[in-house]
């Protein structure tokens, strides 16, 4: 079965519309440049049973089904019910914290709270942050990469937003050496000048690591270098609008427990308001915090204040 949409404006938003059913196509099922090119050559937009997205002429006859294709991952990914899926990313991370899986790549948008689980997960199974496991952010040099692996070479070592260790080669050949399936991992750091820590002490050239990483980070998992992927579980909290919104509900009652839940209701319902109607509103936990934040005060005028707050300037 296939079903077959246009591009219209509704409330000035570009949005594509069953032409049979007249329902509004939920976040996901089209990507937005799809939309936009089908406005603007008047053609029709047919979404097959797999998911795959095709354009056609107007004229042409909408019924005609759509070129059988594989089904791809991503529409599944689409679908899921985000509880299932932060349970399964916790699932994973106490494989980590149990020294099943060696590392865990975790990847996706800002502000869905990817940090708060694995750390919340590691303190629940009894692990305490900087004798277990260490959290770093920021930026990361392959040398000082080294160092960090030496310093916690028996710990669970988070590295959050450290993307510029999968840009550099030299960092990401220790990494691979770290996260080997062998029984011994050896890392060799070998220079013309001995590596030294904070205190001015030599680090040695070679050490052994037993220890394990989760790396925690917001670029898009095909970038990451294909030999760390391989030697790490890898889990991808990308979330459509809806997911998103859905998450926000899930977790509303434990969120900010000092602001009444009435309000972080009135937050979300803005914010879906909002995102009906105007483009670049940013749909994740920090937006939803500072909506409720808002409204927990009062103000006559919280949908401007909220909309001031999270949609960007363009």
């Amino acid at each position: 079965m296939v079903n077959v949409f246009e591009a219209v404006r509704v409330n000035g938003k570009l949005v594509a519309k069953n032409i049979n059913t007249g329902a509004i196509a939920g976040k996901g099922l089209i990507r937005d440049v799809q939309l936009r090119s089908a406005a603007a050559n008047g053609e029709l937009l047919v979404v097959s049973a797999t998911g795959r997205v095709s354009r056609m002429p107007k004229a042409a006859d909408a019924s005609a089904p759509a070129t059988p294709a594989k089904m791809s991952f991503l529409s599944v990914l689409d679908t899921r019910n985000p509880e299932v899926m932060f349970g399964n990313l916790e699932r994973l991370t106490k494989m980590v914290g149990r020294g099943i899986q060696p590392s865990l790549v975790i990847t996706g948008m800002a502000g869905v709270g990817k940090t708060h689980l694995v750390k919340t997960t590691l303190t629940d199974m009894g692990l305490k942050e900087s004798s277990d496991f260490v959290h770093f952010k920021g930026r990361a040099t392959a040398a000082g990469l080294f160092i960090t692996l030496y310093q916690n070479s028996e710990k669970i070592i988070i590295l959050d937003d450290c993307d510029s260790v999968f840009k550099d080669d030299d960092a990401v050949n220790i990494l691979k050496a770290a996260l080997d399936s062998y029984d011994t991992r050896k890392i060799s750091y070998i220079s013309s000048k001995p590596l030294k820590d904070e205190y001015g002490e030599a680090i040695p050239a070679h050490f052994e690591f037993t220890g394990r990483i989760i790396f925690i980070s917001n670029i898009n998992q095909s970038k990451l270098d294909e030999a760390i992927r391989s030697r790490s579980f890898v889990a991808d909290i990308a979330m459509n609008t809806t997911q998103m919104f859905m998450r926000m509900e899930q977790l509303m009652a434990n969120m900010e427990r000092s602001i009444p839940l009435p309000a972080k209701q009135k937050a979300l319902e803005i914010m879906k308001a909002l995102d009906a109607k105007y483009d670049g509103v940013a749909v994740n936990l920090r937006s939803f915090i500072k909506a409720a934040r808002i409204c927990a005060m009062g103000f006559e005028n919280a949908e401007e204040m909220v909309a001031e707050q999270i949609i960007g300037a363009e």
